[in-house]
């Protein structure tokens, strides 16, 4: 009997066909961040730097990526000679790894191109090679952090929309909170937004602040912009950027330097498991292909 069943499951299997091999696991992607602000001036880079090393302080793998293509200065913020930069490799064909160096807090920045270009407009005309090297750069990271510079141009909508959220950054004065609203309208509704506020005067002012734009945001703009946090005013930061050093790391007990951990411990309780889905390199390259192709 063992064997005429025997027989009789190999019969089965040979009709059925070799098993299909099991899918290949997904590969985990960084939680992305995008930086960017209404108006110059109200620290944009310095918060997207020093957050990224606050949560490399934590244990995290922190990738930050310059994107500001006009005025790209983390270099200068860290006090990095860069042999080689984005807009080098995409020039010269050098490989994205002689770009990329370490930065403070063990986290990795790969420095912007100096120029006019947008970053969505340097992905399309990219070569296969560094769309790809973009996308491990990310697979070996936790939080990728893209610092957008200030001023919402075209495409930050398209780079907004493949992160997993924009962070915008105000100071409490009325032109630039004025210039965040203005921001606000150019961006697609179902983008996570959040918001910091930068130098504060008070722990009341900066908590007015991010209550008043998540309110004018919802009533008037029927959009939800969600507060991050915010940072008082600290004269070691100018002191840091002049030393071109991080104040986090110049400064690690200043006020300022506490502020920007909590926002980091903020981030990491928020942190949950999420479905797989496609990098935010990749995203963005399909998004703005799709883009071009509408327009």
């Amino acid at each position: 009997m063992s064997d005429q069943a025997d027989m009789l499951r190999q019969l089965v299997r040979s009709r059925e066909g070799p098993a299909p091999p099991p899918e290949p696991p997904p590969i985990p992607t960084a939680r992305s961040l995008v930086f960017t602000s209404g108006k110059g001036g109200v620290g944009t880079s310095n918060l997207a730097l020093n957050l990224a090393i606050a949560l490399g302080e934590k244990g995290q793998r922190v990738a930050l990526v310059d994107a500001d293509f006009g005025l790209a200065n983390l270099d200068l913020l860290c006090g990095l000679a860069p042999g080689c930069d984005l807009g080098d490799v995409l020039a010269g064909g050098r490989p994205l790894s002689d770009a990329i160096v370490p930065g403070p807090g063990d986290i990795r920045i790969l420095p912007g191109a100096h120029g006019t270009r947008t970053m969505a407009d340097v992905l399309a005309e990219a070569p296969k090679r560094l769309a790809k090297e973009l996308a491990e750069l990310e697979a070996g990271t936790d939080f990728l952090l893209i610092d957008a510079g200030s001023g919402l141009g075209p495409s930050i909508s398209t780079i907004a929309s493949a992160a997993d959220c924009l962070v915008l950054v105000t100071t409490p004065e009325p032109t630039s909170v004025a210039d965040a609203h203005a921001s606000l309208r150019r961006l697609n509704r179902n983008t996570v937004l959040r918001v910091v506020v930068t130098q504060a005067q008070s722990n009341a002012e900066g908590n007015d602040c991010l209550e008043r734009i998540a309110a004018s945001s919802r009533q008037f703009l029927g959009m939800v912009v969600s507060p991050l946090g915010f940072l008082r005013f600290d004269p070691h930061v100018p002191q840091a950027v002049r030393m071109r050093k991080p104040f986090l790391t110049a400064y690690p007990n200043a006020p300022v330097s506490r502020g920007v951990r909590r926002l980091a411990e903020t981030l990491l309780d928020e942190r949950c498991p999420r479905p797989p889905r496609p990098g935010f390199f990749t995203s963005l390259a399909a998004r703005w292909a799709l883009g071009r192709v509408a327009s």
